[in-house]
């Protein structure tokens, strides 16, 4: 079956066709941010103007990764949303919980809610912590919000009332009463988008939802029309941030579940890559036009994680942002790409990003009305990026038009073109590679023990200088490099996850109602991941359980044992699961009771292999030669230019060197070799 993909990035767009015959097309054009769907449309028509005919049309299925979703957040242009929680409690946005990034900073600061004080409303009701109902549901209260929702032309509402975690059925009657009023509003409910305990989070999840929900709805609908004009009538696939496809209807109705898709569909390609050439654990490096994200994969799968945190007020700083409670693979993502912006600051110092001219106006080379001089830029002035051959020579870009930008900022920072380019691309590196050895020392791991798979229109460009800073010894750049994203996309199984609050201690512990629990998950689990056309036989489920000791804040995702074992092994089993884990995270362990708070389910089906044997054919791969600046000769050097894939595999070649892909291109330094592996990875190795 033929599958394409396409990644929407901040300025390109990707694409991958895999056709009927087994073959790999890609392709790549401009992002147009106004209405992402545009360039979508526009690489997918061109890709079926030149590769239809190898193509069952009606057969065809479409996979999609996204940043509608994070920009809409980030730009803070989603839909005007209206709040509705526990009468009393309507100020839960701005108080959020007790947590403080900074305990020392009087004048905290937080990013403004996303809701508006006018458009949080309290509905009459209580339910307590054990079930029972302390206030019945005012109905003529729902009402009356309602009326006040539509007189503010409120399109899309978030509902988070206390405890309905566990007991939904207030907040299902709120959502009922307020489509009788108005059919057409957009009701998101905590009880759905995140079912687990802690109000704040629950709620800054629910609200980014709804925030969201109306754009991205329109957004699947268009693609769908678009394509189903063309012949393409199956339901798009969507990337979620836990690196399963869901369908459209899913991805529609819980967008806050896609704010990563794009990086997370990376981070699955660079796993699979990484296998293919022979190594379990890697550092996956994804640098685009306008962000880079660096994520560490161990034993050949990315880390999960159960909580996400996006619009901090301060890079970096956790606890200055919006909580999610989602399923996300585990990345560090920083303001830095090929759009990045430099600039002199009030200190007189360079300072890149975290401003990007994205895809509109694009750096100042691609002569779209840019005029600050960006990464990119710098890139091109070092040689390290060819004017000729970017994006294949199907897209043209202009020297001077980077030396003229470039220029402006030399003088102003008092040294000259050649330097302060080369100041541009180090500072990135050298942020990037501070951002590596932080993620990496957070997960215990040593980054000079790991492999680097680089990937991204610009990564390949940056990662022989991250490599260097690191002390990474082996770089691994893909075939396709430049859309690997979209790749990930055609590996990535179909699959879900989903996940409940239902507190359980260990010593009075049920199996009745654990299999209650686990049961009616993977019903909902076989449902998702059966609408996207698995067969419900191939479902497998993995079941994990956040735990705790009692009394603790927070929790640990632990493996659950075999439900089939008898309770008190099934017990015993758990509790070491637990401890040597709680040991190798904290180096100790403590005696008291332990719980179960959380309990989630990854239901999916079977992962996809996409394969592209490298030519064999004997090829003049050299294709010329130009200056190129590397900081260990310390000036420009007349450097061999070649095709990727045109190299001989296994044919070991001397840096220094640039290697050009149609989508990218690999720079390597003199203190390297390089060759091309029997999958067409390009192997930098590193003295």
């Amino acid at each position: 079956m033929a599958k394409l993909a396409f990644d929407t990035g901040g300025t390109f767009t990707d694409f991958a066709l895999l056709d009927d015959k087994g073959e790999l097309h890609l392709h790549k054009v401009l992002s147009t941010p106004h209405n992402p769907a545009e360039a979508v449309v526009q690489g997918v028509t061109e890709l079926l103007d030149l590769h239809g005919g190898s193509i069952d049309i009606a057969g065809l299925q479409v996979l999609g990764a996204t940043t509608v979703v994070t920009n809409a957040v980030l730009e803070r242009k989603g839909v005007e949303t209206g709040f509705v929680t526990t009468a009393g409690f309507q100020d839960m946005l701005r108080i959020r919980n007790e947590g403080r990034y900074d305990l020392y900073d009087l004048n905290i600061k937080y990013p403004d809610p996303l809701v508006a004080r006018a458009n949080c409303h309290g509905a009459e009701e209580r339910i307590a912590a054990d079930g029972a109902v302390m206030t019945e549901l005012s109905e003529e209260s729902v009402r009356e919000i309602a009326g006040r929702l539509r007189e503010r032309g409120i399109r899309s509402v978030a509902v988070c009332l206390l405890h309905a975690y566990k007991y939904p059925q207030h907040e299902k009657r709120v959502a009922a009463l307020l489509r009788e009023e108005d059919p057409d509003i957009f009701v998101s409910l905590s009880s759905e988008v995140c079912p687990e305990m802690r109000e704040f989070d629950r709620a800054s999840t629910t609200v980014v939802n709804a925030y969201t929900r109306p754009q991205m709805a329109g957004h699947v609908a268009h693609l769908q029309r678009e394509f189903a004009e063309k012949g393409i009538d199956r339901q798009v696939l969507w990337m979620t941030s836990s690196g399963g496809l869901v369908p459209s209807q899913r991805a529609a109705e819980l967008p806050v579940r896609l704010i990563e898709s794009g990086p997370a569909a990376g981070a699955v390609a660079a796993a699979e890559f990484g296998r293919i050439a022979g190594e379990e654990s890697v550092l996956s490096f994804d640098m685009g036009g306008t962000t880079a994200k660096l994520c560490l994969i161990p034993n050949g799968e990315p880390t999960v994680g159960t909580d996400l945190e996006v619009a901090h007020y301060h890079r970096f700083r956790k606890g200055s942002g919006y909580p999610l409670k989602i399923q996300s693979i585990q990345m560090i993502e920083i303001g830095a790409g090929g759009g990045s912006i430099a600039a002199k600051n009030p200190l007189g110092l360079l300072d890149v990003g975290p401003r990007s001219a994205g895809a509109a106006p694009g750096p100042a080379a691609y002569q779209r009305g840019g005029t600050e001089p960006t990464v990119t830029d710098a890139d091109i002035l070092l040689g390290y990026m060819g004017t000729g051959s970017f994006v294949g020579g199907s897209f043209k870009v202009s020297k001077e038009a980077a030396q003229e930008a470039m220029a402006k900022l030399a003088t102003a920072l008092n040294v000259s073109v050649e330097r302060c380019a080369w100041g541009i691309h180090d500072l990135v590196n050298e942020s990037m590679s501070k951002a590596a050895a932080m993620h990496a020392t957070d997960l215990g791991v040593d980054p000079r023990s790991l492999p680097m798979v680089a990937f991204g229109g610009a990564g390949p460009v940056h990662a022989y200088g991250i490599a260097r800073k690191l002390g990474i010894r082996r770089v691994i750049c893909p075939t396709g490099a430049g859309v690997t994203s979209a790749i990930g996309l055609l590996i990535a199984p179909v699959a879900v996850d989903l996940s409940v609050s239902h507190p359980m201690a260990v010593d009075s512990w049920d199996m009745v109602a654990m299999n209650a629990i686990l049961d009616d998950l993977a019903g909902q689990g076989a449902e998702v991941v059966s609408a996207a056309g698995v067969e419900k036989a191939t479902i497998s489920n993995r079941y994990t359980v956040d735990m705790r000791h009692v009394g603790q804040g927070h929790e640990i995702t632990v493996a659950l044992p075999d439900r089939g074992l008898p309770l008190d092994a099934f017990r015993r089993q758990l509790l070491d699961n637990f401890f040597k884990l709680y040991r190798e995270l904290f180096g100790r362990t403590v005696a008291a009771p332990v719980e179960a708070i959380t309990w989630r389910l990854r239901a999916s089906g079977e992962k996809d292999q996409v394969t592209r044997p490298h030519r064999t054919e004997v090829a003049d791969a050299k294709k010329g030669s130009r200056p190129v600046y590397f900081s260990e000769i310390g000036t420009y050097t007349e450097t061999a230019v070649y095709d990727h894939y045109k190299l001989p595999v296994g044919e070991t070649v001397k840096g220094p060197a640039i290697v050009e892909q149609r989508e990218s291109t690999a720079v390597v330094g003199p203190a390297s070799t390089f060759h091309v592996d029997a999958s067409g990875n390009l192997v930098i190795n590193i003295d």
